[in-house]
């Protein structure tokens, strides 16, 4: 009996060491719809040891990009326009607000699938 209890207590501690450390990720998947001339954002913290994995699609094309504010001044690390889709990996130089945003040029809604990850080190 104390044998089985000693590798029950062993593989207990066995599975919290891989889960400690192990890189603990944040998910989100979302949905909405854009409607003409407007703007949709997901703001999240990172720090220079993040990495953000994202990916969306649209029914049309839109106008996205990666930015951070620093008083009045805006940054953009990240643009795509025109697209109707894409995948991708930002690694962030510093420990900032960094907002992924779309907007809709389209004169009809647009639907917006997106999701991201980020995986912290």
């Amino acid at each position: 009996m104390l044998k089985i209890l000693e590798a029950v207590v062993l593989t207990c501690l066995l599975i919290l060491v891989v889960v400690a450390c192990s890189p603990m990720q944040v998910k989100n998947e979302s949905e909405v719809t854009l409607a003409p001339s407007k703007v949709h954002e997901d703001c999240m913290e990172l720090i220079q040891t993040d990495v953000l994995y994202y990916s969306f699609k649209t029914e049309g094309p839109v106008n996205f990009n990666i930015h951070y504010h620093e008083g009045a001044k805006i940054t953009y690390p990240v643009t795509k326009d025109n697209t109707a889709g894409e995948e991708g990996r930002f690694y962030p130089d510093r420990k900032q607000y960094f907002c992924l945003m779309w907007t809709n040029p389209q004169s009809g809604s647009v639907r917006l699938t997106y999701t991201f990850r980020i995986e912290k080190q």
